[in-house]
C-alpha cells in the first residue's frame, strides 16, 4: 500500500507539471543530472554508467573502481567529471586526494593535479562535501585558475550558503554553473520523486537546470525510467558541458604542469568507502 501511495503522489505531480506545460512550446528545456560519488561500489557504479541517456558521471579520485568506471562511462557516451573531495566543517574524512583548508598553494595544486591525472576523460569538476573549503576565497581562486588553464568547467555543488566557488569561477569567466536541486539528500523514493519534479520545473522556468544525485538503488530505479517522462514533458537530458558558457579564446597561450612523479606527491588520507554505513553516516544534504 505505501508503494501505491508513493506512485500516486508521483504521477499526480507529473500530471500537474503537464498541465503547466504550454502545448505550443517548441524548444525543450534542458536538464543535466550529475551522479556523484562513483568509485567505491562497482555494482552500483556500473548500473549508473549504464543508465539510458546523457547523464553526467562524477568520479572520486583514487577509489578502487574510479578509473574503471570513468572508462566505462566514456564508452557509453557519458560525460565524466572529477568529484574533488574538499574539507568540511564536520571533519568527515575525505579519502585520498582531499583538498584541505590550510594547504599551501603548492601542495593544493599538487593534490589537485594528482586527482585530475587519476581520472580519465574529465571534462569538468565539482566539489565533494566542501562546506568549509568552498567558503574560502584563496583556494577557490587557485582551483579556478588551474581549471581555466586546462579548459575544464566547474559546477558548484553548493554545500554551503557562504560558498565562494562560483563567485571566483565567474570572476575569471570560467565556464561554470551551480547545482539547482539535490535529488536524494533523503534516501526516500517519494522524496526523490518530488525532487525530480522540482528539477524539471526549474528547468522549464529557467530554460535549464542542474540536479545532483547519487548511485543509490532508490535513485537509480527512478532514473532508469526517466527517458519517457522527459519526452512527454518536453525536457531534454543533456551533459553539463552544454549548460555552461563556452571557453573564450585565450589572450595568450596558458600552460600548466602535469602531475608530479608519485615520489613527490604529498601524503594524503587512505581511501574511505562512503557506502560503508558502519563507518559513518553523512547527515542529510551533506556532500
Amino acid at each position: 500500500m505505501p508503494a501505491l501511495i508513493h506512485a500516486l503522489v508521483f504521477w499526480l505531480g507529473i500530471a500537474s507539471l503537464a498541465i503547466a506545460l504550454p502545448t505550443s512550446a517548441k524548444e525543450r528545456a534542458k536538464l543535466a543530472i550529475i551522479i556523484d560519488d562513483l568509485g567505491y561500489n562497482l555494482t552500483l557504479g556500473q548500473r549508473t554508467t549504464d543508465l539510458p541517456g546523457a547523464f553526467t558521471i562524477a568520479v572520486l579520485p583514487f577509489t578502487p573502481h574510479g578509473r574503471e568506471l570513468a572508462e566505462r562511462a566514456h564508452k557509453r557516451g557519458k560525460e565524466v567529471m572529477l568529484h574533488a573531495p574538499m574539507s568540511n566543517h564536520h571533519r568527515y574524512p575525505l579519502g585520498r586526494g582531499g583538498l584541505v583548508s590550510g594547504m599551501k598553494k603548492a601542495e593544493f595544486l599538487a593534490v589537485l593535479r594528482q586527482n585530475l591525472a587519476n581520472i580519465p576523460y574529465v571534462k569538468g569538476v565539482n566539489n565533494h562535501m566542501g562546506s568549509q573549503l568552498t567558503e574560502q576565497t584563496e583556494p577557490m581562486r587557485w582551483l579556478m585558475h588551474e581549471l581555466q588553464s586546462r579548459r575544464l568547467y566547474f559546477v558548484d555543488s553548493r554545500t554551503s550558503a557562504q560558498t565562494q566557488a562560483l563567485i571566483e569561477a565567474e570572476r575569471i569567466r570560467l565556464p561554470s554553473r551551480k547545482r539547482d536541486v539535490f535529488l536524494d539528500d533523503k534516501r526516500d523514493s517519494q522524496h526523490i520523486h518530488q525532487q525530480l519534479l522540482l528539477a524539471m520545473e526549474k528547468a522549464r522556468k529557467q530554460g535549464a537546470a542542474i540536479a545532483i544525485g547519487h548511485p543509490y538503488p532508490e535513485t537509480l530505479a527512478l532514473l532508469n525510467r526517466l527517458e519517457p517522462l522527459l519526452d512527454r514533458y518536453a525536457i531534454e537530458l543533456v551533459p553539463v558541458s552544454t549548460l555552461v558558457p563556452r571557453f573564450a579564446p585565450p589572450a595568450q597561450s596558458i600552460g600548466y604542469c602535469l602531475a608530479p612523479p608519485p615520489g613527490f606527491w604529498p601524503q594524503t588520507w587512505a581511501p574511505i568507502d562512503i557506502f560503508d554505513e558502519d563507518l559513518f553516516t553523512l547527515p542529510s544534504g551533506l556532500r
